[in-house]
């Protein structure tokens, strides 16, 4: 991360823990993983992590210009004059992915579009802290289906794991809902584990477990109890997906071989969810001494 500016000697005492910690995960998410896909695993999430700070720590204005900056990014392969160290890092993912499968495989160009989808969901967010009112759980779930940016990690994975499997499986809309309830189980474990970081840093307005608060007036324990049957009816939904993929496509997979690749991006999804959910458990600014979840008392 040095070459790209994004660990230098004013951060090191900040960043250096947070990648680290993103190392750890990648490891975690990909146990088997070779060396190239840990470093570019590594950009990926620290591309996450840091853009997104980055552009919460301005105004809107400033937010958005640097999304705009990341867009041609992915889609025209345009780097600025001045660019910042978290351009200069998912600019040299992009690029040696590209190395290694092309710039028009199929793969690349789910790869991009997942990352141009995030970075369009982005854009309301920058303005969202300033409407008044609170959101309802729908428009939330709309919202948060790419915010969360679970699709990239998913297709990076393929560019690894697929061999000998035809591409066209991945491009089936099945997949598509199958990752954006993967989405939508990460950003409601997300909301709740960080709420009480965010009550701390004044920026809870955003999270689902304040608005259902405010909304309904409820009290801890009843937001809780509304997110129990929200996660229930989230992940009924992913399985569901899962089984229609698994009845549709494996019985058209006629060798060992493609049965085991196939069921290797099964296993991914699940691993990736469950990574997730114990990131969040082990994330030292998600601790607090009052927390509701014995997990994150400190």
């Amino acid at each position: 991360m040095e070459k790209f500016g994004i660990l230098n000697d004013e951060n090191s005492e900040k960043i250096r823990p947070t990648i680290k910690g993103i190392s750890m995960f990648v490891r975690n998410i990909w146990p088997s993983g070779d060396q190239e896909l840990m470093v570019l695993g590594t950009q990926l999430f620290i591309f996450n992590r840091i853009f997104d700070d980055f552009i919460d720590c301005g105004q809107p204005e400033f937010g958005i210009k640097y999304i705009d900056r990341v867009i041609n990014i992915f889609k025209l392969g345009k780097l600025e004059d001045d660019p910042t160290p978290v351009e200069l890092n998912i600019f040299d993912l992009v690029h040696n992915l590209e190395s290694r499968v092309g710039e028009q495989n199929p793969l690349i160009n789910l790869f991009k579009n997942a990352y141009l989808d995030y970075c369009y969901n982005l854009v309301p967010w920058q303005n969202m802290n300033k409407l008044n009112g609170d959101i309802s759980m729908n428009l939330y779930h709309n919202l948060r289906i790419h915010n969360y940016a679970t699709a990239p990690p998913f297709y990076i994975s393929l560019i690894f794991i697929m061999k000998r499997l035809n591409y066209d499986i991945v491009l089936d809309p099945l997949w598509r809902s199958l990752i954006e309830s993967g989405g939508k189980i990460g950003a409601l474990y997300n909301d709740v584990f960080s709420y009480e970081k965010e009550v701390r840093g004044k920026e809870e307005r955003m999270n689902s477990f304040h608005f259902m608060k405010t909304q309904n007036n409820w009290s801890g324990q009843e937001c809780l109890e509304f997110f129990e049957k929200e996660m229930d009816n989230c992940f009924e939904q992913y399985f569901i997906h899962e089984n229609l993929i698994i009845k549709k496509f494996f019985p058209r997979l006629q060798n060992k071989e493609d049965q085991e690749e196939f069921h290797q991006i099964i296993e991914f999804c699940h691993t990736i969810l469950s990574s997730l959910v114990m990131m969040y458990r082990l994330k030292p600014n998600y601790k607090s001494s009052d927390s509701i979840f014995i997990e994150l008392k400190n």
